[in-house]
């Protein structure tokens, strides 16, 4: 830190600036060794990756910032970049641990060591709050052993370096014994995924102090650094899907931007904004509101949030030209121009909502299954793909509707999503729906003439009346719940725990749905992923109609990546 007698005892608003660069670029290098202790032998082992994501949030915008920031305000920027940028659970916790740090930090110039050691404290509350039933053995169970540990070295004599030394030590040691507090790490060999994450983190902060003392002239990282994590925007890939927002000429102009200043009025914006288009979205806080508006004049746009504030990160897009190269219309015939203004036609008949569905969903079969069910907007995402906090809340915001229903459908969004209905003023229901099976047999529960919260109730009820199956294949030899699998094998799962291993996909489906079906059972829905056939999914039907000749037996493109099938049994 520049000017500073002890630049090894105090840390400054560049200091931490380069700890997140650094630190960001450290963990993008060694997020596949995380992926890798995943313990299924799944191909949806994204740990790392989700919280590489995290990061690249987080310091996203940071080499845009003067050095000579406050320490409490780097923090509070990286922090609120982090929680929108969340992907997945080990993304939302690690967002967590740095609202706390940041909020330890707040109002602080520089901070000495008792002053990140209490930063530390706030982070473990946060993270333990923000998950519902905490698992010893976790990325939780670390990052509170380095808090303790760095509580301890602070009575020492030592710089800041030194007390992320005993830090990193002090996680070390409780990533080992994560195994003895889980017995599923155990059986499968590994140490928690999440808490190795979270050492790797500090490990890149405390390598950006190497040869500079804490002085804030760490090199800074470029930009390509924090583009290599593969997301859905880089493979060109829609965030949400939306009817409304297709059709709509009268407001062809996507029109983003970010509004800073101080006092900033949420309220007073998006009325100021409400007659300007459609689509309206303004969140975010007393320094910086994020707008987005479909509208027919942009200038108009940004000079009624000039009066509110500075402009930042301006984009216009023309959303005809933007529909015309999207994924749905480059997959079928493009709209001739009868078509779209009878489209057009039916969507400005369209009245306000009383209430909105926004369901996560892989696959473009199931996306088409879920909005031809009533959903109102579909989010991009599931297995190997989590959607960031941000697309949810986008796609909240979006929704013509003051009341929500979220559909996470995967276990791994559902803390995100958790986390985006607190970010929108708006009442939002998270359906306990852990699959998109579950997800569509909530759906049927769905009745508009019932209120908010008995449709919630119904829906989550629903979500639990249907068996999950998968089939997919072992990315690494393990053994787990008994059962030993070679990389490469055919392996089926039920309701999330691994049954069967075999050498084909067809067999692996018989064997799961015969030690899954009671008599109780009366219909059976396969979802046939994008690595199988038409014609070898109809096959399989077939031979299931024989097998089980008094059940139902529906079949569908899902058209989900990584699953040969996803298979429902009711």
């Amino acid at each position: 830190m520049s000017g500073n007698d002890n630049p090894g005892l105090l840390l400054g608003g560049g200091d931490l600036r380069a700890m997140f660069l650094e630190a960001t670029e450290h963990f993008e290098q060694h997020k596949e060794v995380i992926n890798a202790l995943n313990v299924f032998p799944v191909p949806d082992g994204d740990t790392g990756t989700n919280m590489a994501l995290t990061l690249q949030a987080a310091s996203a915008n940071l080499m845009e910032l003067p050095s000579d920031l406050p320490v409490g305000e780097i923090a509070r920027i990286a922090a609120r970049n982090s929680l929108m940028g969340a992907r997945g659970n080990s993304g939302v916790i690690l967002s967590q641990l740095l609202q706390g740090i940041a909020r330890g930090l707040s109002g602080k110039e520089t901070a000495g060591l008792s002053e990140l050691r209490r930063a530390f404290q706030y982070g473990i509350v946060y993270a333990y709050k923000a998950v519902s039933r905490p698992v010893e053995g976790t990325i939780l169970t670390v990052a509170r052993e380095i808090a303790r540990g760095s509580r301890e070295a602070i009575n020492k004599s030592i710089n800041m370096a030194e007390l992320l030394d005993v830090a990193i030590a002090s996680g070390k040691k409780a990533l080992e014994r994560t195994p003895d507090l889980l017995p599923v790490l155990k059986e499968a060999g590994v140490v928690d995924a999440g808490g190795l994450g979270l050492i790797v983190f500090l490990e890149g902060c405390l390598k950006s102090m190497s040869g500079h003392r804490l002085t804030g002239n760490k090199r800074e990282a470029s930009r390509g650094d924090f583009d290599r994590g593969k997301t859905l925007e880089a493979e060109g890939l829609p965030k949400t899907v939306n009817l409304e927002d297709s059709f709509d000429d009268r407001y062809p102009y996507c029109t983003e931007l970010i509004v800073k200043g101080s006092g900033l009025l949420l309220r007073s914006l998006r009325e100021a904004l409400e007659d300007l288009g459609v689509s309206l979205l303004v969140a975010g806080d007393e320094e910086a509101i994020k707008v987005h508006i479909h509208a027919a004049n942009p200038g108009r746009v940004l000079e009624t949030c000039i009066g509110y504030g500075t402009l930042h990160n301006i984009k216009i897009d023309n959303m005809i030209d933007q529909f015309n190269n999207s994924l749905w219309s480059s997959n079928r015939p493009q709209v001739d121009e009868k078509d779209a203004v009878e489209a057009r036609k039916i969507v400005e008949g369209l009245p306000k909502k009383e209430r909105g569905v926004i369901a996560v969903a892989a696959g473009s079969g199931f996306a088409s299954v879920f909005l031809s069910m009533g959903a109102d907007k579909i989010v991009l995402g599931g297995q190997s793909m989590n959607p960031p906090v941000k697309d949810i809340v986008d796609a909240m915001m979006e929704v013509n509707a003051e009341k929500i229903i979220l559909l996470p459908n995967n276990s791994n969004v559902q803390f995100a999503a958790e986390q985006a209905a607190k970010l929108v003023d708006k009442e939002v229901y998270v359906v306990d729906a852990h699959s998109m099976l579950q997800g569509l047999a909530s759906m049927t529960a769905l009745d508009h003439r019932r209120s908010l919260e008995e449709n919630f109730v119904e829906m989550c009820l629903r979500s639990r009346q249907v068996k999950t199956l998968e089939v997919t294949y072992a990315t690494r030899d393990a053994k787990v719940s008994g059962i030993s699998v070679k990389k490469g094998d055919i392996i089926g799962l039920a309701e999330g725990s691994l049954l069967f291993s075999g050498l084909t996909v067809e067999e692996t489906v018989l064997k799961l749905l015969h030690a899954v079906i009671t008599e109780d059972e009366q219909i059976i829905t396969l979802f046939y992923g994008e690595g199988i056939t038409e014609d070898d999914a109809e096959i399989l039907a077939e031979r299931l109609k024989a097998e089980f000749p008094d059940l139902e037996i529906e079949l569908y493109c899902g058209g989900q990546p990584l699953y040969y099938y996803l298979i429902g049994v009711e």
